[in-house]
């Protein structure tokens, strides 16, 4: 057998943090299934491109060989458009396609060439959204949302819908409505309001928050609903309801509901362009590339990133420009490209160096020198060198504070991945052990984070590792 390349030592480096991510996936029972058909991976692209969208309830993806390979290889866990595709020219559930191990009650399978009636898509109820009319319709729809399910998109999905912000032309405020007028300290208020749920947010973890924000967001869109305002202080609340929208997408995305977040994202983004606030637009669009970068997309996760800039039209602070680019150093990273993940890593640190935090808006207050850090070293993590990550993890948290203890909690536990990939499990255990026991926030990303380290270390055979599972299951 030839000796592999770096590539693909990269690649399966990566496969290994996915199947952790997704333990139920068995990427070889899709290549069986394909098989079993007498169809080549050839045949098999054809057929997804000849699904008719107009007939189907999801975005059929734009099928490539290479992609089909990465999704067999398990370089790549397959989306919900992916999923559906691969469901609807195979006639396969997704158990036999390998994407879960079980089909439970109720569960909104995609892969029967219609989704299932009560449980949309993230962007479904949306595609007038950039209509004059459509932010006033999506508002009534948006604010009883709960915590109502939504599939969420990906690939060409996601991107499509997010992109509207770049071309789509502002619809005029309403005229006056009838009742109470919104003056200047009203909008104060509300701005002080919004900065304290985005730090209880840090400090309690979205599950904790994530009510507080959609009650607040009813408030807003209530002002925006039946009050008068003028066109400045019109603007100023569209602004506000976009960043809670955003708040509300990622207390959404914190506690596991992704297709929730993405709706909320999606409707946070038209608002932010009604306000003319690029910057809120860049913000949002921002988390949606982590999410989509954490549930292995990383090339959407680059589109939304390049569209966050490109929409920006040059007004972004230097810490908004440092944090796009971290989050491109990351995406290019899982992606396994490590020369622009380097090329992106140094514009971070070239833009963070000339941040003045007198200059930033109070969206970013949680970003510095070692959200940089934390990118860069997750990028080198990503591109199959934990060696090199560590000194840019021990710096983001020598760096940071203890007003950010979720963040922190996150690069502890980065660090402590990185020990383990690296050979030093003991350390890592170390760690990850004053960790759990030090920072308690109740976030489902930090629980799947804890789990991913306890079976990297549990992967290494050390003697330790059935304690820091337990330890692990009593503290998450």
């Amino acid at each position: 057998m030839p000796p592999q390349s770096r590539s693909t030592k990269v690649e399966e480096a990566r496969s290994i943090g996915l199947r952790a991510k997704h333990p139920d996936w068995k990427p070889e029972r899709l290549t069986a299934y394909r098989k079993s058909l007498g169809w080549s991976r050839a045949t098999l692209v054809r057929k997804i491109r000849e699904i008719d969208p107009a007939s189907v309830s999801f975005t059929p993806p734009m099928a490539a060989e290479v992609q089909i390979m990465r999704h067999e290889r398990g370089w790549t866990f397959p989306g919900e458009d992916w999923q559906a595709a691969y469901g609807h020219v195979t006639g396969a559930t997704r158990v036999d396609l390998g994407f879960c191990s079980r089909l439970s009650r109720g569960e909104a399978t995609v892969t029967a060439g219609v989704l299932p009636s009560g449980v949309p898509l993230a962007d479904d109820g949306l595609r007038e959204l950039w209509t004059s009319q459509g932010l006033t319709t999506a508002w009534q729809e948006v604010t009883t949302l709960e915590r109502r399910q939504f599939l969420a998109l990906s690939g060409v999905a996601l991107s499509a819908a997010a992109h509207e912000w770049l071309v789509a032309d502002p619809a005029r405020l309403a005229a006056a409505l009838d009742g109470q007028r919104v003056d200047a300290g009203v909008v104060a208020d509300l701005n002080t309001a919004t900065d304290t749920l985005r730090r209880l947010d840090d400090k309690l973890g979205g599950q904790a928050v994530f009510g507080m924000v959609t009650e607040q967001l009813k408030l807003v869109v209530n002002l925006l609903r039946n009050t008068s305002y003028s066109q400045v202080d019109g603007q100023a609340l569209h602004g506000i309801a976009a960043e809670l929208a955003r708040l509300a997408g990622w207390t959404s995305y914190d506690a596991g509901r992704n297709g929730t977040a993405q709706r909320f994202y999606l409707v946070g983004l038209r608002a932010a362009h009604e306000a003319d606030t690029p910057g809120v637009a860049a913000n949002i669009l921002r988390c949606m590339a982590h999410q989509a970068r954490s549930d292995g997309d990383p090339h959407t996760a680059i589109e939304l990133l390049r569209s966050a800039r490109a929409g920006s039209r040059g007004r972004l602070s230097f810490t908004e420009q440092a944090v796009l680019a971290a989050g491109l150093a990351s995406a290019h990273g899982v992606a396994g490209d490590r020369s622009s993940a380097l090329s992106a890593s140094d514009t971070a640190y070239a833009a963070i160096e000339q941040a003045k935090t007198d200059e930033d808006p109070p969206y970013v207050y949680w970003a510095g020198p070692y959200t940089i850090a934390q990118s860069v070293g997750a990028s080198l993590m990503s591109t199959g060198d934990p060696a090199g990550a560590i000194p840019h993890f021990r710096s983001a948290i020598d760096l940071i504070g203890t007003d950010l203890p979720r963040d922190r909690l996150g690069f502890v536990l980065h660090l402590a991945l990185a020990y383990t990939q690296a050979g030093d499990p003991d350390t890592a255990i170390s760690l990850t052990h004053d960790a759990i026991t030090t920072t308690a926030v109740p976030s489902s990303i930090m629980g799947g984070r804890i789990a991913d380290v306890c079976r990297a270390i549990s992967a290494t055979g050390h003697p330790g590792a059935a304690e820091l599972a337990e330890h692990a299951r009593d503290a998450v």
